[in-house]
């Protein structure tokens, strides 16, 4: 984990030091975002999750970014899915890289189960002189936490019984996030 965060911050210095003011495509109208990251969940109860999500909206001046997405969150035992609005802003939109912050805030969905959805990130952005660009995040996510009936069988000897155990989940975590813009 503290690689990680060593790593983004390294390359968050690297993109406002570095950066050079090539032909880029300043973002305007239209955007849609594309992303993926893994997400590491702060109490041992449950397994890191895959996490997907696809964002749309438009950019407001170049730097202000404004849409709604939807998401899938998962893994062996749980999924939800996040809906939620978004807000980003690149720092410097006219070099290639340039740090980024996102954040978003909306409801998710699982099953019966729903509940508040929250994300910050910070990162940076690979631009290119074409409709495109890369980004590489941080991100820190909050999930209400909810409970999930789980449904075991098992053998007593005379036939088949069920058990059911409410298991509590918090898939509150931290997730590095690759995506794409176009």
């Amino acid at each position: 984990m503290k690689k990680s965060i060593l790593t983004i911050a390294f390359v968050f210095l690297c993109a406002t030091l570095f950066s050079q003011e090539n032909n880029v495509r300043v973002p305007s109208g239209y955007q849609g975002f594309l992303e993926m990251g893994n997400l590491h969940h702060f109490t041992d109860s449950t397994s890191s999750c895959i996490d997907l999500s696809t964002t749309h909206g438009f950019y407001f001046g170049g730097k202000v970014f404004a849409g709604i997405g939807i998401g899938v969150v998962f893994n062996n035992e749980v999924s939800v899915v996040p809906i939620y609005t978004s807000v980003n802003y690149v720092f410097n939109n006219s070099k290639t890289l340039s740090p980024v912050a996102k954040l978003r805030i909306g409801s998710y969905i699982s099953n019966s189960n729903y509940g508040t959805y929250a994300d910050l990130g910070v990162g940076v952005r690979f631009a290119s002189a074409k409709d495109f660009a890369v980004s590489l995040m941080l991100a820190g996510t909050y999930y209400d936490p909810f409970t999930k009936k789980v449904y075991s069988d098992y053998y007593d000897g005379y036939g088949y019984s069920v058990n059911i155990v409410e298991k509590k989940y918090n898939l509150s975590g931290v997730s590095l996030r690759f995506g794409i813009e176009w």
